[in-house]
């Protein structure tokens, strides 16, 4: 099934037709769509689902080692723009190592660090969170900054900066538990350049018996 790659429409604020850059190394699930100016790093995981759509806002920028998993949106308004790790504005900032989780919602200007997890179905529009953030499930962060660092529970509206700078710090605990994610994509990253290729399964499957042993 071929990539649902293409680039962004013709517009009056953008005429340049951009199409989605991918590092070799990236993986993008066919069920996925990919529209306009959205960059991809090293190794980065795009699972079956989601919709990222640089059309409106552009460009998007997501890091290595980061995972994307099922059914999540990203999208950007026309204005607004976040100053990537680059020093260059962007709608959308994602950073490495990071997990942005099953159904959530990304909306430019926005920018996610490096090291985060956002949990299922949570939502960050018009927001920063710094790196090494943990948010959990059902969270709604909107026009404010988190710091470095932070955790917000499950079910959390963060929408005045007096609320993001009282959040707690995240435990060890729940960066391990982050970390594991990135891991576990990492592998179905590699699974899944492998899985049409038998001497490449059985190769990753020694690896995986080394590793235990």
């Amino acid at each position: 099934m071929p990539l649902r790659q293409q680039p962004s429409p013709p517009t009056p604020w953008d005429r340049g037709l951009d199409q989605p850059q991918m590092d070799p190394s990236a993986y993008v699930h066919p069920s996925s769509s990919l529209i306009g100016d959205v960059r991809l790093g090293q190794q980065v995981l795009i699972a079956p689902g989601t919709s990222i759509r640089a059309d409106e806002g552009m460009p998007f920028y997501i890091g290595a080692n980061t995972n994307i998993q099922d059914g999540v949106v990203i999208h950007g308004l026309e204005q607004g723009r976040v100053r990537g790790d680059d020093h260059q504005p962007y709608s959308v900032w994602i950073g490495e190592n990071t997990c942005i989780t099953h159904m959530a919602l990304i909306h430019g200007p926005a920018y996610i660090g490096n090291d985060c997890f956002i949990g299922f179905r949570s939502t960050v529009f018009n927001a920063k969170v710094g790196d090494h953030c943990v948010v959990m499930m059902h969270a709604l962060i909107q026009d404010v900054e988190i710091p470095t660092g932070k955790y917000v529970g499950s079910g959390a509206v963060i929408i005045h900066q007096a609320d993001a700078d009282r959040l707690p710090d995240a435990k060890t605990v729940d960066h391990q538990f982050s970390h594991h994610v990135v891991e576990v994509n990492r592998a179905l990253l590699a699974g899944y350049h492998c899985a049409d290729d038998s001497a490449c399964i059985a190769t990753l499957h020694e690896g995986h018996r080394a590793a235990r042993s």
